[in-house]
């Protein structure tokens, strides 16, 4: 069956507390300074004579030979909930599209075969296309509040993505460009959607991360985790 747009469907529309203790300091940072110190005290203390004796380096604490320095952890990837698939069944016209699905937005499930003509997206996309764009491996953010500045946020990350599948001549892409892009599970798709509770929602197949606000590393590691990913898309 030729895939078509819902437009054709349609008709025309996120210290440690340095020490004050600088001699301490000193010795976390490094097993040789300690050794150093050591030596120095022990020289001034001979060079005035009487007094109590020093510790001598033979006495001293083991150097360690291991790093003081913090390990950076790399962020945790940011992979939303997994929700089990509900099939690939392809509706027919006619055939009524009030299937519940166990996601919302859907993530999964009967879908028809229509793409979308934009990538950013100024009303909302009816469920079986959604589910018809996750199919393919590409990814949705959805918003579900009149709210320009986060839109565009989100549709400012998306365009790093989309403008890889907008011809270099053009300045828009066409209906033509989207649909590819779509087809070959190459776009991130922006769109408000009212009907749920999260402020945001990014949806891949089997796949729904909720966010109360913009968080452009969850964001963009969602997208980078199944983006044109066909092994998940394929569940």
């Amino acid at each position: 069956m030729k895939t078509t747009s819902i437009s054709e469907m349609r008709g025309p529309a996120r210290v440690q507390d340095e020490s004050s203790d600088m001699n301490f300091a000193c010795a976390v940072r490094s097993g040789l300074t300690v050794a150093v110190c050591v030596l120095a005290l022990a020289g001034c203390s001979g060079s005035r004579g009487g007094g109590a004796a020093s510790a001598s380096p033979a006495n001293a604490a083991p150097a360690s030979s291991t790093a003081s320095a913090v390990p950076v952890n790399s962020p945790t990837p940011f992979l939303g909930m997994y929700y089990p698939s509900q099939g690939h069944t392809h509706l027919q016209p006619g055939e009524p599209d009030d299937f519940v699905y166990n996601s919302n937005p859907p993530s999964s499930g009967p879908h028809r075969e229509l793409f979308t003509d934009t990538f950013i997206s100024p009303v909302p996309i009816p469920k079986y296309v959604q589910v018809h764009l996750l199919e393919h491996g590409n990814v949705l953010l959805q918003y579900n509040c009149n709210c320009p500045d986060l839109a565009a946020a989100l549709g400012s990350i998306a365009m790093v993505y989309d403008m890889h599948l907008i011809p270099t001549n053009e300045l828009q892409p066409s209906a033509a460009d989207v649909q590819n892009g779509e087809d070959q599970g190459l776009a991130v798709i922006v769109a408000p959607y009212p009907a749920m509770k999260s402020r945001i929602a990014l949806t891949a197949w089997t796949r729904l991360g909720t966010l109360p606000a913009i968080d452009k590393h969850k964001v963009v590691s969602f997208i980078d985790s199944y983006l044109h990913n066909a092994a998940n898309a394929s569940q």
